[in-house]
């Protein structure tokens, strides 16, 4: 990686002149410790902090401001029947909480999900629906106004009669595009990491790149993944805090009905509702079912479809799965470290599914000087921005290409899917002289490193080396 000398507190200031309210100042929003009143993603956070937040405040007062919003509309686990009783009497509440609705075709009903009060059956305004699609597409994070109603003599349904989204609207793209023509790729990258939430001085240049390839599957459909490191490292970090659209589920059990569809609710999955599917702690997934997960995995990583009980469902969703495995001398410990992983992993056909595998063994652990120190783009908006990305064409935002490519097909399509990926993260094209050396040759790497270990798990089918050319 390229050398990267520049003044931090020019940069900073830099960043702060070009992206103005669309910053934060991410040392601010640590220090003040938001999340250690309330369990809230980041980016939940830092827009609560850059509402209440202005230069002449005391970040005591801040504090307060927000501690107070949220002791009013995000009441604590032991609150919720206090909660329910205001709302059963006839109080109307404004719960600060992420929003999550479903459509009971049977019964003809709109269903809201109420995590913080552990309400799944509440019922929604129509037009609120038609207005916030996206409280049907794995839910929002917001304030909702509740009532209750009495739907008939004798049942009473509590409704969702107004919603105010907390997230970001839709980002200007052809303006982000503007901005990143005035700064160099590792000005770029070092935006990047600071937004991430880490401090990128405190890493060396090809530790802040690795870093950047966590954002792979963010910003493309259908990317699947792995990171495989030590504990400690904060693989699963960024995809609990930077985007609303990701899900990460911590290890433990994992059915054929959480991931693709529950028969008995018709409910789709997990992977049929988010942009990414996050498997953290994957060295310690128990599926339910094995076999038939493995059967549609296979299916839905190759073609990003599944069929189940005769229905199917087509999606976007990127599989990222986040495994601890041991190291020597900052290494891996043995060349096949993907028998860290359940067995289901070690099937050669379900692996070469898989478009790269991350080196977090070259990632250091997180610590106190890792975090960041100062100004990034807020989580919320580059969360949106990373959503847009996913879907944009050339002629709204010209990036994401990749070089005509020849070989094993499955090697192609990796790397030319990991390769529009980095483009669009990087703005960097084919024709741009950094182009091979940020996006090309890693989105290589990423896959030789699945090819290391397709021809350790099958010696005789697969050779380490990458099967892929430039035409």
């Amino acid at each position: 990686m390229a050398s990267f000398n520049i003044d931090p507190i020019v940069l900073d200031q830099k960043i702060l002149d070009i992206f103005g309210e669309l910053t934060i100042n991410k040392k601010m929003v640590r220090e003040l410790k938001i999340r250690e009143a309330r369990t809230i993603p980041g980016f939940v956070e830092e827009w609560l902090i850059s509402r209440h937040q202005t230069p002449e405040k005391e970040m005591a007062v801040v504090y307060r401001e927000i501690t107070g919003f949220m002791s009013k509309h995000l009441p604590a686990r032991t609150e919720k029947e206090i909660i329910k009783k205001r709302i059963s009497d006839g109080e109307q509440i404004v719960l600060l909480d992420k929003f999550s609705a479903r459509i009971d075709i049977d019964k003809g009903l709109s269903l809201v999900s109420i995590p913080c009060v552990d309400i799944n059956n509440a019922q929604a305004l129509d037009e609120i629906l038609g207005e916030h699609e996206a409280l049907l597409s794995g839910g929002q994070w917001g304030a909702g106004r509740l009532k209750i109603r009495e739907e008939k003599p004798g049942k009473r349904v509590i409704e969702l009669i107004d919603f105010k989204p907390m997230q970001a609207g839709r980002v200007k793209l052809d303006k982000i595009a503007e901005a990143r023509r005035q700064f160099s790729t590792e000005e770029w990258i070092y935006l990047i990491i600071r937004t991430m939430g880490y401090e990128p001085l405190a890493y060396s240049a090809s530790e802040r790149f690795n870093l950047v390839l966590r954002l792979i599957p963010l910003v493309h459909k259908n990317i699947n993944m792995m990171e495989l490191a030590p504990k400690g490292t904060g693989k699963s970090f960024i995809y609990t805090n930077l985007s609303r659209y990701v899900w990460l589920n911590s290890g433990g059990a994992l059915t054929q009905a959480q991931l693709f569809r529950n028969q008995q609710t018709k409910e789709i999955g997990l992977l049929g509702r988010h942009d990414l599917l996050v498997l953290d702690e994957g060295q310690s997934i128990n599926f339910k079912g094995a076999e038939d997960i493995h059967a549609k995995f296979k299916d839905y990583l190759e073609s990003g479809r599944y069929s189940i009980g005769g229905h199917e469902v087509a999606s976007e969703c990127g599989l990222m799965v986040l495994a601890n495995i041991d190291l020597f001398e900052n290494r891996p410990m043995r060349e096949d470290y993907i028998r860290h992983l359940p067995d289901m992993f070690h099937d050669d056909a379900l692996m070469d599914r898989f478009h790269g595998i991350i080196p977090g063994w070259k990632i250091p652990r997180f610590t106190t000087q890792h975090a960041a120190q100062g100004i990034g783009i807020k989580a919320d908006v580059f969360g949106e921005y990373a959503h847009q990305l996913r879907s944009v064409g050339f002629f709204e935002f010209p990036f994401g290409k990749a070089p005509e490519l020849d070989g094993d097909m499955r090697d192609k399509k990796a790397v030319e899917r990991l390769s529009m990926a980095l483009s669009k993260l990087l703005m960097l094209n084919p024709d741009d002289p950094d182009y091979d050396f940020y996006v090309f040759s890693p989105a290589c790497e990423l896959r030789e490193r699945v090819r290391s270990q397709l021809a350790a798990l099958n010696p005789n089918e697969f050779s380490p080396g990458l099967k892929v050319k430039r035409v």
